[in-house]
């Protein structure tokens, strides 16, 4: 190759060029930000409004719906939802994946600006917001304290100011604690005497509580500034001295004469509590605090947001040291919890610690095929091809987060594949006599194409996933992306510097005297005295310490042992005799399977055939199945049409072999084929009778022509006379593959393991939401949160595994949900615990375990819905079960809904739906109300509008923020309206007065009907139609998409009964998942197209790609049994993986056909170039595959020793 003859000859430039790459790799991957989540900008804007003390219906009229008008005359909106909540409205606009978010963001917020003239006085501005991951929180900060709520949130504020203080933080939200204000309590009954209104008592705050410059003076030659200062430096005591009116006979009406003013604290709408269990040490070591500290104590919460692109890992230090440098009072107690940093940390080590086992694996493998320096050589390939890719990531603006570590995790054995072969081929050449740079320029230009097509059909496995749509694209699309970097990093390392290394250090026997320079010629002294400046350099730039020197140290030695007395020995004798006589009997293997019988050619061709045939229908019908579960019917007709064709005349010519051959076999085919149908029931039979497997319909169907099927490959064991087709040793290779292949197709139907959009793993964090009736005010709430906590103490007392399993326990009350989603705001009847777990390792039982005995403990809690949520990996989809019901009469939805919500209810009561928990809907009704109903001709005689007399209410109850009162850099809310007493019943709003423009006190009973009522909790819309979503979840154990097929069964039937114009659709992850695996169907269609591609172009041939391509066929034997073995539902990522190995398994099959057809270009026989090209090559297509395998072994397998915490 012309890159690698430029690269030996400019040796000296590339031993360089690899220094630079190695330095500024390790400097890229120190300094690249690193985070946990992507940094993803959703298509999606959101625009939240504050209406204090509107009802959802009032919020939904005159908010939500004037915003909606507005924003829907906006091109590209894919979906607009909207929840219309307690003194909250909240409008989520999702736009179509093309639509820049930016430009999405301006046309909302000045469709936002047109609609602010129409909306209430009293709505605050509303906020238009992008969603953006960096706007989770990655820490919360607990505080708690032995002194009052008061001090400890004037404490938090101090604390937030200096965190937010910290570059890289961008916001240090509080929570919690008691805010303080300045309260004007009126008595309604001295209002009514003094004839004086809330408007007399906000306007006279309002203009006494002023500062104005009166302009500047000069006197003499001094120019002073005049100015009003009327602010209020004692708000308590001035405020009640302040006149507000003068009766006729002169007397002043002060505030104090109609109010009491104090300086108080606002009406506490949440609680919030913390209960640790185990906490670090100053060791940082996980500890079990004592059943006598164990209080639960009242906390308030500083949640932690960064800066985009900010590093996670600097960041959590920075803030973890500003923790330990602030002063706080005695009997503070600090908490962090939630902390990201950790698990970014976590992975950033196991993948350090998995380079590291990777090269160990790599190397050990290694060393028995090409020996222990050319081992290290190849080994080198997995940092160098890293350190390139961190340099690119750096280059292009990338962070760190853990799609992308994980994916530098997978790519770990397949980094040394291109480099495998290289050097491999290096080494044969230097085994055949040649020069050290003559070996590396031919060896590389052998195998330089194939290498090149290789890397190219696995680059073109992973292309088509750049293009994915959504959300979950724009979450997973890092995955391809760094695969594509990383392997093209190590194609360039193959192709480029694997030569020159290889050039300098590579040794074969009997060429050790060779005199064109190496390693071994270099002084030892100058070897170990490099080796040792190398460690010293780490210790001077900080990237080891003298701990590693030590560790160093003491390992070298031990290695250096290992390696001559034994390693070197037993790699020695391996090259020398164990290969040999391994590709001797691969030879040997290959003239065997080679062996032809021509006078049964036509039933070969026959049978192979037919074979062939219902085997690839088997396997389109069964992908064509996937695709219409998870797409539709229209998506899967291009896989099921060919797939039953291919089937129906592969079973016709497999019907004719099978009575071929018990024809030709006789009573032996008969034992055989009995035998192993018996071997067969005894397999299926347990599992379905004891194990609860159920045989689907397409299993049974399978059964009959799976055992005919069975019985004629068995024919392959008989010793049957010379005319029956399976004594061809061709044949029997053949038929037994497609044989095998089509036996575990079966099997998968036989036995399915299901589907699920992501894995489902052991949560770290359990959250239990309780909901009691609307209405219930929050001390309610707390009485039932605190009944929780009994509860689940109750538990953990019972259960040491369990509370061995949690770390601490927060419980907040009146929680809302996430309105950055459209959860809407605080609401006081629901309350939430937090469970947050121990590490994974140190569990005593899996929390799913766990989650399952809270599920059954805090059953029965009378009035409260409880609702588990495990916490959610990767992107957002909603719950597995999600039906939204709509349609014109927003009545009719609610009898639907109620009647779907029953009747699921009622089938996971009664075992028809196993696994579905917590059936919920939003409809939220019950919401108690106490409605004024203003009688407008009656209000207009004393010259009152429904505006004045609503303001008038909404004074007396909500409150009326009068001014603000500054001392210092606080500010404080002075707040005007009835006292408590006038304030807690029905009475007393009937006796409320409002004032005329004349100045008469009217009663508000002569111009409104009052009356109590109910009304919604919550409303929600979308695409402007009201809607009703009901939901479910489905129980550990239990496989999402298995438990909605159950749902829709249970309803199908209901469904059809549904009036015209009215919709039951199934929404949320089961959406995602359809959208996204129909996109996986595609992308896996396109990347064979491309695979198919390039290896024409490489071979200039039709029929050696259409070969190369059966392997990826006979792969999908390994999937279907891993799932079959391990019970693994098929998941996006299984779906990610069979794209994946499309890619990788051609790879060594160009290598080999490559070489093969070379040697047919030199003039040998078939035959001869088939066994010498497969002994030739055996040995870097069998190191590909081991270093493939087991550089995923530690990650398959978890084992991941702490190399890094060695060091």
């Amino acid at each position: 190759m012309k890159i690698t003859n430029l690269s030996i000859q400019y040796r000296t430039a590339i031993a360089v060029l690899t220094l630079i790459l190695a330095v500024g790799g390790i400097a890229s991957y120190l300094t690249i930000p690193k985070e946990s989540q992507p940094s993803i900008e959703f298509p999606q804007i959101v625009v939240t409004s504050v209406y204090p003390g509107a009802s959802p219906g009032d919020v939904e009229s005159t908010v939500t719906q004037v915003i909606e008008q507005e924003i829907s005359s906006i091109n590209d909106i894919d979906e607009m939802r909207s929840t219309s909540s307690e003194g909250v409205s909240t409008v989520v606009i999702e736009f179509t994946p093309d639509v820049e978010t930016d430009k999405a963001y301006q046309e909302v917020n000045q469709a936002v600006d047109r609609a602010q003239p129409d909306l209430p006085d009293a709505v605050d501005d509303p906020l238009v917001n992008e969603i953006n991951t960096d706007d989770f929180p990655i820490m919360t900060v607990n505080l708690a304290g032995s002194y009052s709520l008061a001090r400890l949130k004037r404490v938090g504020d101090d604390l937030q100011d200096e965190l937010e203080g910290i570059p890289s933080v961008l916001e240090a939200n509080l929570l919690g604690g008691l805010t303080r204000e300045v309260q004007v309590n009126a008595d309604l009954s001295a209002l009514k005497s003094h004839n004086v209104s809330f408007n007399d008592l906000t306007t006279t705050i309002q203009n006494e509580n002023t500062n104005i410059p009166g302009g500047s003076i000069d006197i003499d030659r001094l120019n002073y500034l005049v100015r009003v200062d009327g602010q209020f430096e004692s708000p308590a005591d001035e405020i009640e001295e302040l006149v507000v009116k003068t009766t006729q006979n002169g007397r002043n009406v002060h505030v104090r004469d109609v109010a009491d003013v104090v300086f108080g604290f606002e009406d506490r709408s949440s609680f919030s509590r913390l209960r640790i269990f185990k906490r670090e040490n100053d060791e940082e070591e996980m500890v079990t605090v004592p059943e006598s500290k164990r209080r639960t104590t009242q906390v308030i919460t500083l949640n932690i947001t960064k800066r985009p692109g900010a590093n996670i890992l600097e960041t959590s230090e920075k803030v973890k040291s500003t923790l330990d440098e602030f002063d706080f009072p005695s009997g503070t107690e600090v908490l962090v919890t939630g902390d990201q940093s950790e698990d970014v940390q976590s992975l950033v080590t196991d993948l350090e610690n998995n380079i590291i086992s990777g090269l160990i694996f790599v190397v050990a493998v290694l060393l028995f095929f090409l020996g222990v320096r050319n081992a290290v050589l190849v080994g080198i390939a997995i940092p160098l091809s890293m350190f390139t890719t961190f340099l690119v990531f750096q280059g292009l603006g990338y962070t760190l987060n853990f799609i992308i570590l994980f994916s530098l995790i997978i790519a770990l054995g397949m980094l040394v594949d291109n480099a495998v072969v290289v050097i491999e081929n290096i080494y044969r050449f230097r085994e055949e006599g040649y020069s050290r740079w003559e070996a590396a320029r031919l060896g590389t230009a052998e195998v330089g194409g194939p290498v090149v097509a290789a890397t190219a059909t696995t680059v073109s496995a992973f292309g088509p996933m750049l293009l994915w749509p959504g959300v979950i694209g724009e979450f997973m699309g890092y995955m391809p992306l760094t695969l594509i970097i990383t392997l093209a990093s190590s194609l360039f390392v193959a192709v480029v510097i694997n030569p020159v290394v290889t050039g300098f250090f590579v040794e074969a026997k009997g060429n050790e005297d060779d005199s064109s320079g190496g390693w071994r010629q270099w002084p030892a002294l100058a070897r170990y005295g490099g080796a040792a400046l190398i460690l010293m350099l780490g210790v001077t730039l900080g990237l080891a310490n003298w701990k590693s020197l030590v560790v160093i140290g003491v390992a070298l030695p031990v290695l250096y042992l290992l390696h001559v007395y034994a390693m070197k020995p037993l790699g020695d004798r391996f090259v020398e005799s164990g290969l040999p006589r391994l590709v001797a009997w691969y030879r040997d293997y290959l003239k065997r399977m080679l062996q032809r019988d021509y006078s049964v050619s036509y039933a070969f061709l026959r049978n192979t055939g037919a074979l062939g045939a219902l085997t690839g229908g088997l396997v389109l019908a069964g992908l064509g199945g996937l695709v219409l579960l998870a797409a539709g019917r229209t998506a899967a007709l291009f896989l099921l049409v060919p797939g039953g064709l291919l089937a129906g005349l592969g079973a016709v010519g497999v019907v004719v072999h099978s009575v071929e051959i018990l024809y030709l076999g006789g009573w032996t085919t008969v034992q055989f084929g009995g035998g192993f149908l018996a071997i067969m029931g005894l397999v299926l039979g347990p599992n379905v009778w004891l194990g609860g497997l159920a045989l689907s319909t397409t299993g049974r169907l399978l059964l009959a022509p799976a055992g005919i099927m069975l019985i004629g490959v068995l024919g392959a064991l008989l010793p049957s006379p010379e005319h029956l087709f399976l004594t061809d040793n061709r044949a029997a290779l053949l038929h037994g593959s497609l044989g095998g292949l089509l036996l575990i197709v079966g099997l998968f139907f036989l036995a399915p393991t299901g589907q699920a959009f992501f894995p489902d793993t052991d949560p770290n964090r359990v959250l239990i939401n309780a909901e009691a009736p609307l209405g219930t005010n929050v001390e309610a709430s707390n009485q039932i949160a605190q009944t929780i906590e009994e509860r689940i103490s109750k538990l953990l007392d019972n259960n040491p595994d369990s509370e061995a399993n949690i770390e601490n326990m927060n419980v907040d009350v009146g929680v809302g949900g996430d309105a950055r989603f459209g959860g809407g705001a605080q609401q006081a009847e629901r309350s939430r615990v937090s469970l947050n777990m121990v590490d994974y390792a140190d569990r005593s039982e899996s929390s799913s375990r766990t989650l399952e005995k809270l599920r059954a403990q805090l059953q029965g809690i009378p009035g409260t819905e409880i609702e588990f949520t495990k916490e959610q990996q990767g992107p957002p989809t909603g719950p597995p079960v999600n039906i939204e019901i709509s349609g014109p009469d927003f009545e009719q939805i609610r009898t639907i809904s109620s009647e779907v919500k029953k009747r699921l209810r009622e089938a996971a009561r009664s075992g028809r739906l196993p696994g579905l928990v917590d059936v919920s809907d939003n409809l939220n009704t019950g919401r108690p109300e106490i409605q004024v109903d203003v009688d407008r001709e009656q209000a207009a005689q004393y010259g009152l509008s429904t505006s004045l007399i609503a303001r008038t209410v909404r004074s007396a109850i909500q409150g009326t923020e009068a001014d603000t009162y500054r001392s210092g850099d606080d500010e404080y809310d002075i707040t005007v309206r009835l006292q408590k007493d006038d304030r807690t019943s029905l009475t007393s709003l009937e006796n409320l007065t409002v004032t005329s423009p004349l100045g008469q006190q009217i009663p508000l009973t002569s111009v409104a009907d009052i009356e109590e009522g109910t009304g919604y909790g919550s409303i929600t819309r979308i695409d402007e139609s009201r809607v009703v979503t009901v939901s479910g979840d489905a129980a550990p154990g239990y496989n999402g998409p298995d438990v909605l097929n159950r749902v829709q069964n249970e309803l199908s039937e209901y469904r059809e009964t549904l009036p015209s114009g009215y919709s039951l659709e199934y929404t949320g992850g089961n959406e995602e998942q359809q959208e996204s695996f129909g996109f996986l169907g595609t992308a896996l269609a396109i990347g064979a197209s491309l695979i198919l591609l390039i290896m024409i172009v490489e071979f200039n041939s039709i029929s050696a790609p259409f070969i190369i391509m059966v392997a990826v066929g006979l792969s999908q034997i390994g999937v279907l049994l891993g799932l079959i073995l391990t019970r693994t539902p098929f998941n996006l990522f299984t779906f990610i993986g069979i794209i994946a190995l499309a890619g990788i398994v051609v790879n060594n099959n160009i290598v080999l056909v490559d070489y093969i057809m070379q040697l047919r270009g030199r003039g040998m026989a078939k035959q001869n170039a088939i066994i010498e090209g497969g002994a030739t090559r055996l040995r870097p297509v069998m190191l590909t595959a081991l270093t493939t395998v087991l550089g995923l072994v530690p990650l398959t397998f978890g084992i991941n020793i702490d190399f890094v915490g060695l060091i």
